[in-house]
């Protein structure tokens, strides 16, 4: 796809619920700045740069290679890899190894396939920006912050360090975030992708935050609280009422979870 000209536009919107009690980074010296909740001018919220993590972290778990399974783009048979997930969520110095990374060559060579383009060097599509924008979560419900005892644990020795008993804030359950996502250009099988990210905490809850070896941070979007609206430069009408009046059709969340464009394939 050329990310050049305008495709598509996407917005997805919902509400993220505490569902254990959830850390609040202070940034007021703490040994551990762990935790996406801070303070802003009194008021709590969610560094949209936070959810993005999580989501991109578990694309990464899905397409890493080590897995014993591959997935598959239906209308090109290619199997995907972790350079999907860099063309959702952006990237920089591809034409540099990373050592961490096994299969750099084909996280390149997939990058190039996507982005249609006769490129000979690798450095012209050395950065791009990302597909998805995640704004800051604000707080939507009445909400007072809880504070805890915590005792600060040597990293190296694993013992109590002296002087270690701090006390640190939580948000409690049911305190509500409102969720914004916006994505651009987007292909058919990488909505499907962000779907999959989304699966865990929309359907059970899932882990988020900090200090969750102290048994909090399971927050869950209920699905019903999921909205999604869209254009498509290919629907005359839609793009009209997009460009002069502000206006997206809304449309049906099934589109993230049902995958129809995606398939599996075992090693």
């Amino acid at each position: 796809m050329d990310f050049s000209t305008f495709h598509n536009k996407y917005i997805i919107e919902g509400e993220l619920v505490i569902l254990t009690a959830l850390h609040i980074g202070s940034g007021k010296e703490e040994a551990e700045h762990d935790a996406p909740f801070i303070n802003n001018n009194g008021d709590f919220l969610i560094p949209g740069s936070s959810f993005r993590g999580y989501l991109s972290t578990k694309l990464e778990r899905l397409l890493n290679i080590e897995n014993n399974f591959n997935f598959i783009e239906k209308k090109t048979k290619e199997r995907l890899n972790l350079g999907d997930v860099k063309l959702i969520f952006g990237y920089t110095n591809l034409s540099k190894d990373d050592k961490n990374i096994k299969n750099m060559s084909e996280i390149r060579e997939r990058i190039k396939s996507k982005l249609r383009v006769d490129i000979s060097d690798i450095k012209e599509i050395d950065s791009m920006a990302g597909r998805i924008h995640i704004a800051d979560m604000p707080i939507i419900s009445e909400v007072e912050s809880i504070k805890r005892d915590g005792i600060r644990i040597n990293r190296d020795t694993g013992a109590t360090e002296k002087g270690a008993k701090f006390d640190y804030d939580v948000i409690p359950a049911g305190a509500k975030f409102k969720l914004y996502i916006e994505l651009n250009n987007i292909a058919d099988y990488q909505l499907e992708l962000i779907g999959l990210a989304l699966k865990d905490i929309v359907e059970d809850g899932d882990l988020f935050g900090g200090k969750l070896s102290r048994g909090i941070g399971k927050c869950i979007i209920p699905k019903e609280t999921l909205k999604i609206s869209y254009v498509d430069s290919q629907d005359r009408d839609a793009l009209e009422n997009y460009i002069f009046k502000g206006e997206m059709r809304k449309g049906d969340t099934k589109i993230l979870f049902d995958i129809e464009n995606l398939t599996l394939k075992l090693k």
